[in-house]
């Protein structure tokens, strides 16, 4: 604590300026220690408003600063954008702010919103920010660990993850928990050294809620470019699995344009239509593996194992496009297929994204082919219409 000596708050604001001195708002005094010297170093000055006027006291207090280096995958980016994933609770003009007061620096020195940052720089953070984003109000969100059973392949860029039923990809307000937290969560648990400032780990692709089998999170920002090309080239193969109604008698090339549904339907849930203007060009093949049947409702209704191979990636591709030439998946009832009943009622439908195949001698380092086992009650189901000996003690088919 050290008494302030009058003068104007003009004087104050200059010598902050010089300085890096922080000051609060109210009309105060440069401080002075016992020799009658400026303070310079960087500080914090509280001011103590219950005493008397010629009495009055200011605390001064070392701001500390929490400096973090940046990785790899942060070279080029904005410094705003970098702060935004690391002070989510911030708001934009209060980064600006900070960054025009010296509260957040890079290497040392003030900067502006859009400078982009490089590999190995430092960011200095004001600690009390930081501390103030670790006090939010917010509950603390229970994020489960990652089933490691799950995880199919995984190396310095790219994660894949066998999806289980029900668990939304994304995080959604119908949904308690998403695949992308726990991955994300995970990532975060298993690189405290090595992770980039602003990376966050997300899926590639997507699956619905109710489709099971093998999605890919980037690790890295490489990763992550790399994957999204070969999506956009058609590079990849994506096989699935699914348990259709009616015969399907030979391979099928379906080529069809989809569109979304834009009807209301008091649900964040949405169909969509086939051939229907504005559609996109989606393309599949469907290839019966097996035959079997079951009782509904006293009727005897045919059922063909099928795989699909799809070139590109349409909402509710496979959905649609089976229901619209005369094959809905059993018990996809949006899309026209008999409810499940009996046993396997647990189950919506059938659809599990078996494999994924990639370039050869790619330069991630990836096998062929990536497989993912079948979930139990699929194979269940496989084992009790159509036959024991379809699949093997890995769940994986081997027809």
């Amino acid at each position: 604590m050290m008494v302030l000596i009058n003068c104007a708050q003009s004087q104050l604001k200059i010598h902050a300026k010089n300085t890096g001195l922080s000051i609060n708002l109210c009309n105060c005094s440069p401080a002075f220690d016992h020799m009658g010297s400026i303070v310079t170093v960087e500080a914090v000055l509280v001011y103590i408003t219950h005493l008397p006027a010629k009495t009055r006291f200011f605390i001064i207090e070392r701001m500390d600063f929490t400096h973090v280096t940046l990785g790899p995958d942060d070279e080029g980016r904005r410094i705003d954008k970098v702060l935004r994933r690391f002070l989510s609770e911030e708001s934009l003009s209060s980064l600006y702010k900070s960054l025009r007061k010296g509260l957040i620096k890079i290497d040392g020195k003030k900067c502006e919103g859009s400078f982009r940052v490089h590999e190995g720089s430092e960011i200095q953070i004001a600690s009390f920010l930081i501390k103030t984003e670790s006090d939010s109000t917010k509950p603390a969100k229970h994020i489960p660990a990652l089933d490691k059973s799950s995880l199919i392949f995984k190396n310095d860029f790219l994660a894949f993850i066998n999806k289980p039923y029900d668990i939304p990809v994304q995080p959604s307000s119908h949904s308690s928990i998403s695949l992308t937290e726990i991955v994300q969560n995970d990532y975060e648990r298993t690189h405290t050294e090595s992770r980039s400032l602003s990376f966050r780990t997300g899926a590639l692709h997507r699956l619905d809620r109710k489709t099971t089998g093998i999605i890919a999170f980037s690790q890295n920002l490489t990763g992550a470019q790399w994957f999204s090309a070969q999506i956009q080239a058609h590079e990849l193969e994506k096989n699935y699995l699914a348990v259709i109604e009616g015969h399907l008698g030979t391979a099928e090339e379906w080529a069809d344009d989809i569109a979304k549904d834009t009807r209301q339907n008091g649900t964040a849930f949405h169909t969509v239509s086939v051939n229907s203007p504005g559609g996109k060009r989606s393309l599949s093949t469907a290839i019966p593996l097996a035959y079997g049947a079951v009782s509904e409702r006293g009727a005897h209704l045919p059922l063909t194992l099928a795989r699909f191979s799809i070139k590109t990636g349409r909402t509710h591709q496979i959905r649609s496009q089976s229901a619209h030439h005369g094959y809905p998946l059993f018990g996809d009832t949006a899309y026209g297929g008999t409810k499940i009943a009996g046993a396997h009622a647990r189950q919506d439908f059938f659809l599990h994204a078996y494999e994924l195949r990639f370039p050869r001698d790619n330069p991630l380092s990836l096998p062929e082919s990536l497989l993912a086992p079948l979930p139990r009650p699929f194979v269940q189901f496989v084992e009790e219409y159509f036959s024991k000996t379809l699949i093997n003690c890995e769940s994986l088919l081997i027809i």
